[in-house]
């Protein structure tokens, strides 16, 4: 599952060697730990947390090391599975020691998750680890009895996830750039063939934001409503920093999102062009 950008150390004010938990956070205890891909973790924890929704996060405290939010991947049992990416300190510090018996802490899950259908078709797009989130979704939709189909994209080949996985809830489409799997192209070019090719009646899409930009303009243009999980600067997770911030609706990815409707996201200003870092400075993703 993909790691949402945050703020590393965010929660380094609390004890790191009490024994009590801190407010608000449940203990994890890694189960598994596999790399799954090219600079991708799968991690699966027991943790004693509520139920998350599909689109939900958590985050994820390493003490001494620092705190990053988390999409869910999945969640059955107490086991909650993500798959990390390693970018930076937090993440990388646990690529290189979460083994079975380690422990972190989780606090969670927030946001506003995916609004499944109750029938039809959906067609679920995902770019990179951001393809982690629909797989939770994708789970919840096949219990629900709504077909899906599911268009992962990648890289390469040594990128890719959860292919098994997916196929084994519904139809998988894999898209990589450099042509080693699958269609070769992007995911969105692979969705518009597609949607010009069957009948949907949802997309949800999950990755890179000119990704979501290029299949929210397929969507209308198909006349399908959508909804997209976005990737943010996160500091607190709870919508009192405001580095989340969406202009010029002032809506914040932690607490409104990270799920959007398309109607949302086609008045969001700078959707696909920046964001900002923790000093508030835009960065360009294009």
């Amino acid at each position: 599952m993909r790691a949402l950008p945050s703020k590393v150390g965010a929660a380094k004010h609390f004890p790191c060697c009490s024994s009590e938990l801190p407010a608000g956070y449940a203990r994890g205890i890694v189960l598994e730990s596999r790399l799954a891909a090219k600079l991708v973790l799968e991690l699966k924890l027991r943790v004693d947390m509520c139920a998350p929704e599909p689109g939900q996060f958590v985050m994820l405290w390493v003490p001494r090391v620092g705190e990053v939010p988390m999409s869910v991947a999945d969640f059955e049992e107490g086991v909650l599975t993500m798959y990390i990416t390693r970018r930076g300190r937090v993440t990388g510090y646990l690529h290189d020691n979460a083994r079975t018996g380690f422990k972190l802490f989780v606090r969670g899950p927030y946001g506003r998750g995916f609004s499944a259908i109750e029938r039809g078709r959906a067609l679920l797009v995902g770019g990179g680890t951001g393809s982690a989130p629909l797989h939770f979704l994708a789970k919840h939709l096949r219990d629900k009895g709504v077909d899906c189909v599911a268009i992962l994209g990648f890289r390469s080949a040594e990128h890719a996830i959860l292919l098994g996985e997916m196929s084994t809830l519904c139809r998988v489409e894999v898209a990589t750039d450099d042509g080693s799997l699958g269609f070769s192209g992007p995911a969105h070019e692979l969705a518009a063939k597609l949607l010009s090719e069957e009948r949907f009646d949802m997309v949800y899409a999950c990755g890179p934001e000119p990704m979501i930009v290029a299949v929210l303009e397929l969507a209308r243009s198909h006349g399908i409503p959508l909804e997209a999980s976005l990737e943010r600067y996160m500091r607190c997770a709870v919508g009192v920093c405001g580095s989340c911030v969406l202009e010029p609706l002032g809506l914040r990815v932690c607490r409104d999102g990270p799920v959007f409707s398309g109607d949302v996201l086609s008045r969001v200003e700078d959707l696909g062009r920046w964001w900002r870092d923790a000093d508030g400075r835009r960065i360009p993703l294009c």
